[in-house]
């Protein structure tokens, strides 16, 4: 197993065939998946089963709670564009942080992929909250915020009425590495407790910002059959849309969910 680093977060790992799982050196695999927050693997040609068993490394898969399954295997998710006016993960996001307790990592499996676009980006939230001034750190410390999928909702033909809503702290400690982290998104963060509307609204958008900064992000370049897996609660990520109207067709897996933010 080898591993390069390719940024400020992730890592491409070569010289493992994860078609056998019970050669996966896992121990290694899951010290690299905390200490570089995103994992990719490429020319890894995996069926369904396959990419259900690569993801029992992780934990056990999650039944998605707006997406419908593939058939047979309904903790899989397939993601393609449909078009512009229909990405709902156009924005910097973690994954369903709308839930009580979101998922611990994301898995992606690339199908199909456009002749160009269609890269995603990661960003490092352990360096975007080391990187703010000190008296923001402090103000943002007990800050709890709202998450809500009802965009997500309204977007995908659904009831308002269905949408969700939890609140998370604003800075987050990763249950396993113990360093602190920001914990916010444009996709599904709606308000910070305890603030005025106006400056709330100031201060998500200032994270929002301040997140996607270059010094914080990596850019993958997808090729059929790659597979990415990252931390669900270190990284946001978001996809590069601009290539309608080719096709991009992943499949996606998220895992556990076993502990609530704090």
């Amino acid at each position: 197993m080898n591993v390069y680093q390719v940024g400020p977060v992730g890592a491409v790992i070569t010289g493992i065939d994860l078609r056998f799982p019970e050669k996966i050196p896992v121990n290694e695999i899951k010290e690299a998946f905390l200490n570089y927050s995103v994992l990719i693997f490429k020319n890894q040609e995996l069926d369904p089963a396959g990419l259900r068993n690569v993801s029992l490394i992780w934990g056990e898969p999650l039944i998605h709670p707006v997406f419908k399954g593939i058939e047979d295997y309904p903790e899989i998710i397939q993601i393609q564009n449909l078009g512009e006016k229909y990405h709902t993960n156009a924005h910097w996001h973690s994954d369903v942080t709308f839930e009580v307790e979101p998922p611990d990592a994301t898995l992606l499996y690339a199908i199909e992929i456009p002749d160009q676009g269609g890269d995603t980006l990661f960003s490092n939230q352990y360096l975007a909250y080391e990187g703010l001034p000190n008296a923001l750190k402090e103000n943002l410390e007990s800050k709890l915020a709202v998450h809500s999928n009802l965009g997500v909702v309204i977007l995908s033909g659904g009831d308002a009425k269905d949408a969700k809503e939890v609140d998370h702290p604003v800075v987050r400690t990763h249950p396993v590495t113990k360093r602190k982290l920001l914990y916010v998104n444009r996709l599904f963060t709606h308000k910070i407790n305890g603030l005025e509307n106006q400056e709330s609204k100031k201060i998500l958008a200032y994270l929002c910002d301040h997140i996607q900064k270059d010094k914080y992000v990596c850019r993958f370049a997808w090729q059929k059959d790659s597979i990415a897996f990252w931390d669900n609660r270190s990284v946001l990520h978001k996809p590069d849309n601009t290539y309608w109207p080719q096709l991009r067709r992943m499949e996606r897996i998220t895992i556990d969910d076993t502990t609530r933010p704090y």
